[in-house]
């Protein structure tokens, strides 16, 4: 079994960890900066686990890294990892980051328009997308999905996990009731979901659902059960990640 990944708060890394950090107005301590790569050990290392992702030796890019939680475990995973993001201050968060935990082999990369990726077609085994495309802007989305299909090789994957969907009632950043249901005009900087159906519009025609079983699976793996409300979603729904809180998909393209 793969160790828990450490940083080496006595390299210079963590120096430049620290600063970088601070220079992207987020305090070096803080739970989501310091704490991030645990808290992704414990939640996404389970799911990919679930899922029945092998990541040894695969070339895996990671959309939207922010400060590199998700970036640290799939690269102790032994991924051939390529992380960006769309803010420069939050890549260089990452890159520190990665460097800290020593993983500086990865690969991370600035990419201000995600519509536009610049690396090379069919690179990739897998794409993982957490936690990031309720942030893509909704006239975006078809073009970045095009971009990931576009990135993959023929079977590879991208997993879409931790995304707030606007099913829920509640908006579950602000955690306000309601106003994932009104429309995107009003409030707009607080509506950050994604709507399952935009998505499957985007994915319809270049990728097919594999998810099969292994939502179940990870909530059993992250949590040791089902909860009552992910046991009922489970047995009203097919592919339960389509229609959860936050939607969580693993597609392949053909």
């Amino acid at each position: 079994m793969t160790d828990r990944p450490a940083p080496d708060r006595s390299s210079p890394a963590q120096q430049r960890f620290e600063d970088a950090a601070r220079a992207a107005d987020m305090k070096p301590e803080n739970r989501w900066v310091e704490g991030y790569a645990d808290y992704e050990w414990d939640h996404l290392r389970p799911l990919i686990q679930a899922y029945g992702l092998d990541l040894a030796g695969k070339d895996v890019l990671e959309f939207g890294c922010n400060v590199g939680g998700s970036a640290v475990v799939l690269a102790a995973l032994g991924a051939r990892l390529t992380a960006i993001d769309i803010d420069a201050a939050t890549i260089a968060v990452a890159r520190a980051n990665l460097d800290r935990h020593g993983f500086d082999a990865a690969t991370t990369l600035h990419v201000p328009n995600t519509r536009t990726i610049p690396l090379p077609d069919g690179g990739y085994d897998l794409i993982l997308a957490n936690s990031v495309l309720e942030y893509v802007p909704a006239d975006w989305l078809p073009q970045v999905i095009g971009e990931f299909h576009r990135l993959l090789r023929p079977g590879g994957h991208l997993l879409i996990c931790g995304t707030a969907s606007r099913l829920s009632p509640i908006e579950l950043h602000s955690r306000r009731w309601g106003i994932n249901w009104l429309p995107r005009a009003i409030l707009p900087g607080e509506q950050r979901g994604l709507g399952p159906i935009a998505l499957a519009k985007a994915v319809r025609g270049r990728f097919v659902d594999a998810s099969g079983d292994h939502w179940v699976a990870a909530r059993r793996a992250i949590h040791g059960r089902l909860s009552p409300i992910n046991r009922a979603i489970a047995a009203l729904a097919r592919s339960p990640g389509w229609v959860a809180p936050y939607i969580e998909l693993l597609l392949r393209k053909p």
